[in-house]
């Protein structure tokens, strides 16, 4: 049987610590998310998402399934806002993979950055819900998570040199990123902070109610203990990516009635319970855009090989050089607090960006 391709399939899933004894369950498709992803229907039309290893040979080490549900049933039983995970199936004859069920939330996930369709109430709202959710995650004790992920210090450092080192090598250089590559080496502090970092935290992995609160946060899979600025700075560059690249929003945000970065700064501090340091933060925002553009080049890389061509594919590629504009502007400019001061934030600095992506 090749699920989930089948409109239904006859397995019948017996989950003995909830209320569903048997549930016969029918695949549908949630358009948000991609085919690892999967409506399930028991017999009283309760949802339920299915989510399994995609396709064909795997990675070793990628998809663990078993790491992600173990995430969420951590967090579940500490009060966090993400779905409640309900059976882990490990067993490939079942269905040809690892899968595992949780609870489905109903809400909204919001991919345009600039919430075009709310008003600017419920998108100020949306931003400080998700700066505050943030937050929040990593005021978690890891200790008391039971979570069972490695405790070692270094996790960014480490990060960086694999995305750089699957881009870039002897025959393949980029002086610019290899001098900020040096730079963030060289440079970075000894940072021994740890907590439960989500590894993709944006903006499209969140259900938002209709009180524009957070109901969940999805997509589990890059998560790991690590330093909380990991997470911070992914959120923080797109104060410095301008309007039109990824998820930028530039100088853009005042048109739209977004909060500013600094705004965004102290709803995460207060829910975090603690100052940022933004020296250490600014540093950790080479990183992300570091391995933003690592992540983009490697989609180059497999569309070039045949491996990943798509229409999606090639709008990211797009974005690539905006990307590396932004970047090395940014480390040009790291001395002046690149994400708190606003002259650096100025429509000047976008023009530049702008105009250093379409000559890159």
């Amino acid at each position: 049987m090749d699920f989930p391709d089948q409109e239904s399939w006859g397995v019948t899933i017996i989950l003995t610590d909830s209320s569903i004894e048997r549930a016969r369950v029918k695949s549908g498709h949630l358009e948000k998310y991609n085919q690892k992803h999967h409506i399930l229907l028991d017999e009283n039309g309760d949802r339920f998402i299915l989510r399994t290893q995609p396709k064909g040979e795997l990675v070793r080490g990628a998809h663990r399934l078993d790491r992600e549900f173990h995430v969420l049933s951590g967090l579940s039983k500490n009060k966090f806002s993400v779905p409640k995970p309900l059976i882990l199936c490990e067993d490939k004859s079942i269905i040809g993979r690892d899968f595992y069920i949780m609870e489905y939330i109903d809400g909204h996930i919001y991919e345009d950055p600039f919430l075009p369709n709310n008003n600017s109430q419920e998108r100020r709202k949306i931003y400080e819900s998700l700066a505050k959710t943030l937050g929040r995650l990593h005021s978690y004790n890891i200790d008391k998570l039971d979570i069972p992920f490695k405790k070692s210090t270094g996790f960014m450092l480490r990060n960086l040199n694999i995305w750089y080192s699957q881009i870039f090598n002897d025959d393949n250089h980029d002086k610019d990123i290899s001098k900020i590559y040096d730079f963030i080496i060289k440079n970075t502090p000894e940072n021994n902070n740890l907590c439960l970092i989500h590894g993709d935290y944006k903006l499209d992995n969140l259900v938002i109610g209709d009180n524009s609160n957070c109901l969940a946060v999805l997509d589990w899979e890059l998560s790991a203990f690590g330093e909380p600025e990991v997470d911070l700075s992914f959120q923080m560059i797109n104060w410095l990516i301008p309007k039109g690249v990824l998820y930028g929003i530039g100088v853009e945000w005042n048109s739209y009635e977004l909060p500013s970065a600094s705004e965004f700064l102290k709803s995460y501090e207060e829910s975090f319970g603690e100052m940022v340091n933004i020296e250490l933060l600014n540093i950790y925002c080479l990183f992300s855009l570091t391995k933003l553009y690592c992540i983009l080049k490697g989609i180059e890389n497999r569309v070039k090989a045949g491996n990943a061509a798509s229409e999606e594919a090639n709008e990211k590629i797009k974005d690539a050089s905006g990307i590396k504009a932004a970047l090395i502007l940014a480390y040009e400019n790291f001395s002046n607090n690149l994400i708190l001061v606003q002259s650096f934030l100025g429509k000047d600095y976008m023009k530049t960006v702008s105009a250093h992506g379409m000559t890159m």
